[in-house]
């Protein structure tokens, strides 16, 4: 892949910065890192690196300023470099200099903004993994977008990206849940129950019941003993409501490579070897917690149990592996888990998990650390919740009162795309605010309407091209040094922007960043076509013109892809 305008230039730069600092062994080579000047007046970049090695070489900044560009050898495009202030260099380009970038676009299409460079680097990414015991409601939808983009995201920067989707199959609520169908399944026989508390309510609880009854006799339950009637009822209603899981993230586009199930660990017996072999690290002792924090000591009586010596590793408390009955906690399944990623052959694993569990990743970090010797393993993110509204007025969701609004309904009211849209418009750390009626509106206060819109509009100005008879010429006969209009040249360097707000998303775990950018790509395009004629303007410009929107259309498509949101052509 050529390199960029502005990579040929870092590079002859750089290249004069490794000769100068040659014979000092002992010095760190900087980085050359070329950026925008805030005022057009100091030209298309700027670089501070005669300052940073103005120490080394024992030099005043701008001596060192002169001898480097005395020694640069910069690409022709480049038309002027000087000093400024006490050592800046302000690089500035021919007309059009970096308007053969438009070319480049074309040609690599969707491939522009990616690399190869991390294929070496597998990542084991988990997301979503709502545990099995109902629909998703729209909390677990924007971890799961989030969790997508990134992966895209990742994958276009060259890293493997490996997507998984733990089941948490094994534990009390598996019980809790084989109980509330067990009841309604009795309901349903005419039989009058009472329901405890803890009993998940909402009508998809009885949906399983039926299904469960039209492939299998009640009696034939009725007759088994009450623990093998409910762990063969809670496997029935784990994998009904993982069938409802995926069709609800098939609504918005998603799939996983995986899907990793809790049960399996204590079935094959990885969490009790797990334990073994902190036990034969001396990693384990018998001991008692001190009181959490918060609570009176008086009310607090202590409890021996297995802990892991997890304060040893950077935890704040030893945590607890085995309950009282001997029986495994759910840390002891989570750790083996993974560390299964690691046997696997993961070194680098991200999390995204749900803001109220931001209190857990010491604890397996910690964990990690123990096991693998890796620091900050697994990688966490925290996603925040979103508060569900229309026109303002907020819709309460719960699981456990059957109240909740899933995934599913809210995808069918608004469109797959404005809900991946609108879940990426935010940072993963702030609450979002999602209001129905907003999300269905065609105008430009709905981000994904107006972005798509701008996709649309440049597709129906190269359709009218077309059918007023003009050839779009071969794009390497285009001259592009015409493109110089204002509008044009902040479109142009917009897009020149683009493979390194995707480094930088993909470096920050931010794939927010890429909704963000084709908000603005949007606003730049509109822009330029309310101030630029394209179709009657003399045919060199009109050529020139076409091209530039080709190019914008093609990095709208290539980010909107990543987001997982269509790019229409008509709308």
């Amino acid at each position: 892949m050529k390199p960029s305008l502005k990579d040929q230039i870092c590079q002859a730069l750089q290249d004069v910065v490794d000769s100068m600092l040659a014979d000092l062994d002992s010095v760190k080579t900087p980085v050359v890192i070329l950026t925008r000047p805030k005022q057009k007046e100091h030209g298309d970049y700027a670089v501070n690196i005669a300052m940073t090695l103005a120490g080394p070489l024992k030099q005043n900044p701008r001596q060192v300023a002169e001898t480097i560009l005395k020694t640069v050898s910069f690409p022709d495009s480049v038309a002027k470099a000087d000093i400024a202030g006490p050592g800046f260099i302000n690089i500035t380009l021919h007309a059009g200099g970096e308007t053969d970038i438009l070319k480049d676009i074309l040609i690599q299409a969707e491939r522009y903004g990616c690399v190869d460079t991390n294929q070496n680097n597998p990542v084991c990414l988990e997301f979503v993994s709502a545990n099995p015991t109902g629909p998703m409601h729209v909390g677990h939808g924007r971890g799961a977008v989030v969790g997508d983009a990134l992966a895209n995201l990742l994958a276009a920067r060259g890293f493997k990206v490996h997507k998984e989707y733990y089941i948490n199959d094994a534990g009390n609520q598996i019980g809790v849940l084989a109980n509330s169908v067990w009841l309604r399944m009795q309901e349903l026989q005419g039989l009058s129950i009472s329901f405890p508390d803890s009993a998940y309510p909402g009508d998809y609880i009885i949906d399983i019941a039926k299904e469960i009854l039209l492939t299998s006799d009640f009696t034939t339950f009725e007759a088994m003993a009450e623990t093998k009637r409910l762990k063969t009822i809670g496997a029935l209603a784990v994998d009904a409501n993982m069938a409802m899981i995926k069709k609800d993230l098939q609504t918005i586009g998603i799939s996983f490579h995986q899907y990793f199930s809790e049960k399996t660990l204590h079935a094959s017996g990885k969490v009790e070897q797990l334990i073994q072999k902190l036990e034969n690290q001396n990693l384990i002792y018998t001991g008692a917690l001190p009181p959490p924090k918060g609570k009176e000591i008086s009310d607090y009586k202590p409890v021996e149990q297995r802990l892991f010596r997890t304060t040893q590793f950077g935890d704040d408390v030893d945590r607890p592996l085995q309950k009282q009955d001997g029986t495994p906690t759910y840390f002891a399944a989570d750790i083996a888990y993974h560390d299964d990623k690691y046997h696997r052959g993961f070194k680098h694993m991200i999390d995204i998990w749900g803001a109220d569990h931001g209190g857990y990743i010491t604890r397996v970090q910690s964990a990690m650390k123990a096991l693998t010797g890796l620091d900050h393993q697994p990688e966490v993110l925290l996603v925040q919740m979103v508060n569900l509204t229309r026109n303002g007025v907020p819709f309460k969701m719960s699981k456990r009162a059957g109240t909740f609004v899933t995934l599913s309904e809210v995808v069918e009211e608004v469109g797959s795309d404005a809900v991946r849209f609108n879940f990426m418009t935010r940072r993963i750390e702030s609450q979002f605010d999602f209001d129905l009626e907003a999300a269905k509106q065609k105008d430009a206060e709905n981000p994904v309407y107006y972005v798509q819109y701008a996709h649309a509009r440049i597709c129906a100005v190269l359709r009218k091209a077309e059918e007023e008879g003009v050839a779009l010429a071969d794009i390497k006969d285009v001259d592009t040094s015409l493109l110089n209009t204002d509008e044009a040249q902040k479109l142009i360097k917009m897009l020149l922007s683009y493979p390194e707000m995707l480094d930088a998303a993909a470096q920050r775990r931010e794939p927010y960043r890429i909704a963000t950018f084709i908000m603005q790509l949007a606003a730049a395009f509109h822009s330029f076509y309310h101030k630029n004629r394209v179709i009657g303007v003399e045919d060199n410009l009109m050529q020139a013109r076409l091209l530039l929107l080709k190019a914008t259309a093609q990095v709208i498509h290539n980010a909107l892809l990543l987001l997982g949101v269509s790019a229409p052509e008509k709308m």
